[in-house]
């Protein structure tokens, strides 16, 4: 009796070393992921702090690929390496725009640009119906789609490019982009962007964009854009007149329409983080106007 009286203690014994060994591991893991956390919450926040301060030294005027911001931006410390890359939002067309500030009237003048996109592109302009009846504030059809299987049109902005894979039509190759007749097709997730403040900045718009803008640009026209901005970036919009075969007539609808710009005003940083051989990303949405920076949001993952 006395043998199996011990072997019970025992027993007892080594069943709560385990567990307290277990607890203690528990314990210490949850410490060090909360240490490494602090830390990591330390490095983004001073990432942060110099990409505001990249923006703030920036000439605000004018905002190129030439600029400093435009290229990747590789900082090592010691207790990470970390790389920061920032695009501007003006480089790219906003489909909130779409609708006028009433909420539900279409703006002629953006959907003329996004009509010629779609042409350019290829793609069928019937989307853009239902991408209107997606954002506008009611429940009438405007030649689009309301009501879906699953689910309503969200009847309100877009706040994510994401969305859009919700809206009928925007299939993925439209989305990300696909391959015709041995050409690559930019999807809508490269030309769009609900973050821009809807004036297009044509110092880093992309080609498409360009194009897109007055029907007279041809793809000569935007070829001779992209080769004067590469070496002059445009420093007013008059300066589009110094290009091979941009008219006057062009310069003045441009101006009229009211939706252009050489500088940008919002920018979407990613911050890679390389942290105890942890890749994370911070990703900012940053608001410079006059001369204040202002995070509009921003998460890590």
């Amino acid at each position: 009796m006395i043998l199996i009286f011990v072997i019970s203690i025992i027993s007892s014994l080594t069943f709560l070393t385990t567990q307290i060994a277990d607890d203690l591991y528990i314990y210490q893991t949850y410490v060090n992921d909360y240490k490494n956390r602090q830390q990591l919450y330390l490095i983004s926040d001073t990432a942060l702090k110099a990409v505001k301060n990249f923006l703030l030294r920036d000439d605000p005027a004018v905002d190129s690929f030439q600029d400093f911001w435009a290229s990747e931006i590789p900082i090592i410390t010691q207790e990470a390496q970390i790389t920061i890359n920032i695009i501007d939002q003006e480089r790219y067309l906003n489909p909130n725009f779409l609708i006028n500030k009433d909420g539900k009237t279409v703006n002629k003048k953006v959907f003329n640009i996004f009509e010629r996109l779609f042409n350019i592109l290829g793609y069928d302009t019937s989307i853009l119906f239902n991408i209107i009846d997606w954002i506008d504030k009611d429940r009438i059809s405007q030649g689009g789609k309301e009501n879906y299987d699953e689910y309503n049109a969200k009847n309100d902005y877009l706040d994510s490019l994401e969305e859009l894979k919700l809206i009928d039509g925007i299939t993925p190759e439209i989305f990300n982009g696909t391959v015709m007749y041995g050409q690559f097709i930019p999807g809508l997730r490269s030309l769009l962007s609900p973050y821009s403040n809807g004036k297009v900045n044509i110092n880093t718009a992309s080609k498409y964009i360009l194009q897109s803008l007055d029907p007279q640009i041809d793809q000569q026209i935007v070829l001779n854009i992209l080769t004067y901005r590469k070496e002059k970036p445009f420093k007013t919009i008059n300066d589009l007149a110094l290009v091979d075969g941009v008219t006057s007539d062009i310069v003045y609808r441009l101006k009229k329409l009211g939706l252009i710009d050489v500088k940008s005003e919002n920018f979407l940083v990613d911050i890679k983080i390389n942290f105890n051989d942890n890749i994370y990303h911070l990703m900012a949405l940053l608001q410079r106007k006059n001369k204040n920076i202002d995070i509009i949001w921003r998460k890590i993952y």
